[in-house]
């Protein structure tokens, strides 16, 4: 396009209608139920098949991409945790429980020692 075709092109914006705007009503929250069942409440039951997420995260440490990819096979890297110390559980990527890692019949279990309300201080979202 030449700078004329540019201006007639802007030019004939401006005399077009804008689009029209409307305010959303949404019905309160309490209020909301199945269609054509006002009122209804559905119950907590109804999440119970829903799949999460959860990791047992043992420690953290930063390398650099050349330490990286010269690990092998029987490479040991150091973790910010000592052994025995308290693990954090993440669920969806947010830090929901501490807990401690035993094995039990030759597998590593967890066993939950306190889960935190997700907004409570210290509760952070995992990248």
């Amino acid at each position: 396009m030449n700078e004329e075709e540019i201006r007639q092109f802007l030019s004939g914006l401006d005399r077009e209608p804008g689009p029209t705007v409307k305010k959303v009503q949404f019905p309160r929250f309490e209020q909301a139920g199945t269609p054509g069942m006002p009122g209804v409440r559905i119950s907590l039951e109804y999440l119970d098949d829903v799949e999460v997420d959860v990791s047992a995260e043992l420690g953290q440490t930063a390398m650099t991409v050349r330490e990286f990819l010269s690990l092998h096979e029987g490479s040991v890297i150091g973790l910010d945790r000592a052994a025995g110390e308290t693990i954090d559980v993440v669920v969806n990527g947010v830090k929901l429980a501490r807990g401690e890692v035993l094995v039990i019949n030759d597998l590593f279990v967890l066993r939950i020692h306190s889960i935190a309300h997700p907004q409570a201080p210290g509760v952070e979202r995992q990248p």
